[in-house]
């Protein structure tokens, strides 16, 4: 997979194993993308790998239990490196990634990586996340403080896939909606929502509500549309707020700024990183459940 590099490759079922390549072999790698170790020395068994990989990853993610699994039968020969984040809440608002600063080393490869994240949930809106990647190197580097980054360099290839059911993304819609209004006397009675693909990566919202403030009832109507980009980002734009009568325009007066604040923020639909990776085939299909799927890997040079 890398020129110059020795490798040695064993079967065990459909997993390829790979030796890491000397410690010596160094290389400039591009890629910002790194999973922080918090520590000075990079691990040298597989535990403590997990463990600092767990650790790395904890500030992006509110979940409970261990994050990280390694199988392996001699370290550094990676079978399978698994992440869950089944079950967890994850903050939009990420910390900084640290970079790596001068020159790294190879650390390892797995022969699979895979990304778990059932139910888990951004700003209450529950989705459903899958990643698999087979033949991942590995880099070890040091941030501008000196302690050590894992750094994903080249992926053979991956797949990966999104997913939130419409009246699942409705009841959070509904419940922020409820919230927001009922600060001002505005009470939410009803909400429906409605999801088209417009594309191979873009999807067009309708979301309809029923509000009454006092004896009057009344409909606000709210568009928009969400289109995927080549890093897998989800950027919200064109968003759109009408309402009926006084009700309507005092609850449209009450979401505008909302609305103003989401238009163009993008949020991140890969939270794993990946290095310098190319998205394949993304498609959006859109039933009862919105499903984003893409695969990808590193391009051979």
């Amino acid at each position: 997979m890398i020129a110059a590099a020795s490798h040695s490759y064993v079967r065990t079922g459909i997993i390829a194993r790979r030796r890491c390549p000397d410690a010596h072999f160094n290389v400039i790698i591009r890629s910002t993308t790194v999973i922080p170790l918090h520590r000075t020395q990079f691990p040298n068994s597989k535990a403590e790998l997990a463990e600092a990989m767990d650790a790395g990853l904890r500030p992006y993610v509110r979940k409970t239990g261990p994050i990280v699994t390694i199988n392996a039968r001699v370290f550094p020969y990676l079978d399978q490196i698994a992440i869950s984040f089944d079950g967890a809440e994850l903050d939009p608002k990420l910390p900084k990634m640290p970079q790596a600063v001068g020159e790294t080393k190879l650390a390892c490869e797995a022969g699979l990586v895979t990304v778990s994240g059932r139910n888990i949930s951004i700003e209450k809106a529950p989705l459903n996340l899958q990643l698999t990647a087979n033949d991942v190197v590995f880099h070890q580097g040091r941030d501008e403080n000196g302690e050590a980054l894992l750094l994903v360099n080249k992926v053979g290839a991956g797949h990966f896939m999104v997913s939130v059911g419409q009246l699942e993304l409705e009841n959070a819609i509904r419940e922020m909606a409820q919230r927001e209004a009922a600060k001002h006397g505005i009470s939410i009675e009803e909400t429906r929502v409605s999801m088209r693909a417009r594309g191979s990566r873009s999807i067009a919202a309708d979301i309809r509500l029923r509000a009454r403030k006092f004896l009057f009832r009344t409909n606000i109507d709210i568009s928009g549309q969400v289109d995927i980009d080549d890093q897998f980002n989800a950027k919200i734009s064109n968003l759109k707020c009408r309402g009926d009568g006084t009700v309507g325009s005092l609850a449209c007066g009450v979401l505008e700024p909302h609305l103003r604040r989401l238009e163009g923020k993008g949020f991140p639909l890969m939270s794993f990183p990946l290095g310098e990776v190319q998205l394949r085939d993304v498609r959006i299909a859109v039933a009862d459940t919105i499903e984003i799927t893409a695969d990808f890997g590193t391009p051979e040079s």
